[in-house]
């Protein structure tokens, strides 16, 4: 008999963060039961998938903690069904988890080889129907648009500065979740 990796681990990091967390989405914790992490972060050992520190994702992308990505995506509040275009997604893991939320998501990844690993981790994930736009103007103009743009990112560091046209909305440890077309920043608790 095959024993999960990840069950003792993943066990307790839910029992911990539920205690912490108890609003909670279903959907989310639901989907973190279900999907393991490992195959996403092949590299991290299966005691720091579920600590505190940030496996590298996409292209070398810094990736949220499973905490982090939880928090960021309940606090978004997305709608079954909501229109929502990620903007740079970090990594695979995180998409399942906002998958969870709305089956309509889009992503804008302006990095050409990335754009090609998008498109072929996304068909093998199951998924090929979401659409990966090479641009914000091009996801922008899509029939029906989307209801909103997320990006989620780590903050500059000292001495550094936002690209162009990027605000910080809120902050959940150190990342920021960028809101647009949703009337103003999310509020976290």
């Amino acid at each position: 008999m095959t024993t999960d990796p990840e069950g003792e681990p993943k066990a307790r990091f839910l029992e911990r963060f539920l205690k912490e967390n108890p609003e909670m989405s279903s959907r989310l914790v639901a989907a973190v039961l279900r999907f393991p992490r490992g195959p996403f972060f092949p590299d991290v050992p299966v005691e720091k998938l579920f600590g505190d520190d940030r496996p590298s994702g996409w292209g070398g992308r810094i990736s949220p903690t499973l905490r982090e990505s939880l928090l960021i995506l309940n606090a978004a509040r997305i709608r079954v069904g909501e229109r929502v275009t990620v903007w740079r997604l970090t990594d695979p893991y995180f998409l399942l988890l906002l998958l969870e939320l709305t089956h309509r998501v889009a992503i804008v990844e302006e990095d050409d080889n990335l754009r090609d690993i998008l498109h072929r981790s996304v068909d093998d994930l199951g998924y090929a129907y979401i659409p990966v736009f090479s641009s914000l103007e091009e996801a922008d103009v899509q029939t029906p648009p989307p209801d909103r743009f997320l990006r989620v990112f780590a903050p500059p560091g000292p001495g550094e500065n936002l690209p162009p046209g990027l605000s910080l909305r809120s902050r959940v440890q150190g990342w920021v979740l960028d809101h647009f077309l949703t009337g103003g920043p999310i509020e976290l608790s």
